[in-house]
């Protein structure tokens, strides 16, 4: 395999390729220091090449591997895929052949906790997400999102707008939050919970990545850092 078809999380390689804003986004955001797991997007063009090679193959509306070592090694002896030592989760990053991955949320399948150490495990992650794609009538990109999974202690959703004065968070099983917008050079208000002000300077953190426009995230917070899992 003489090209890299896979973009670590970071390298701003993103840019390179027609790839949807799911693994786009993220990677700008580790790009400029944002708190963003360990990962990678598996590239449209390694699917291609994995059907082509007969590594995987379309068989009864699914994809399957005849060998899933034979996979496993591919990833990581044949593109040289960084070894991720978490539970991962694998995600589907679709998008339609120019990058468009709006009206996709469908398709936005997630195989958690998959020991990425274990050829069964990823291989079976792997064909499931690539699967999902058959049933579309358009012929999409599918590019696939590769992460370590963080212990979470809290975990949501959060909104920040263009214009409002403060952002509003969603904690899993908790009341909604209004969160005051932190400027650049202010702390979290102490009143808060732990959770929360850490929350608000990801949220400073998005806005200064991406300038003033409204973005819904999901994050997980572990404690000690509030990290940055979706953004759109």
């Amino acid at each position: 395999m003489a090209t890299i078809p896979f973009i670590w999380l970071g390298s701003r390689r993103s840019r390179k390729h027609p790839i949807g804003s799911k693994g786009r986004l993220l990677d700008v955001a580790r790009s400029r220091g944002l708190p963003v797991p360990n990962g990678g997007i598996l590239l449209d063009d390694l699917y291609r090449l994995l059907l082509a090679e007969q590594v995987i193959e379309r068989r009864n509306g699914r994809i399957s591997t005849p060998d899933s070592t034979w996979l496993h090694e591919t990833l990581l002896a044949g593109i040289h895929f960084p070894r991720l030592d978490k539970p991962t989760a694998v995600r589907a990053a679709f998008a339609t052949p120019d990058g468009d991955d709006a009206g996709l949320v469908a398709l936005c399948l997630a195989q958690l906790h998959v020991d990425f150490a274990d050829a069964q495990a990823t291989s079976a992650a792997l064909c499931a997400v690539w699967s999902a794609a058959l049933a579309h009538e358009q012929d999409l990109r599918r590019d696939v999102l590769v992460m370590e999974m963080v212990t979470a202690q809290m975990t949501g959703t959060a909104v920040t707008h263009a214009t409002n004065k403060t952002d509003t968070a969603a904690p899993a099983n908790e009341d909604v939050l209004d969160l005051p917008r932190l400027r650049n050079w202010q702390r979290p208000a102490a009143d808060l919970p732990p959770f929360a002000q850490r929350l608000q300077q990801l949220l400073r953190g998005v806005r200064r990545t991406f300038g003033p426009s409204n973005r819904e995230i999901s994050w997980v917070d572990d404690g000690q850092i509030c990290w940055l899992i979706r953004i759109r």
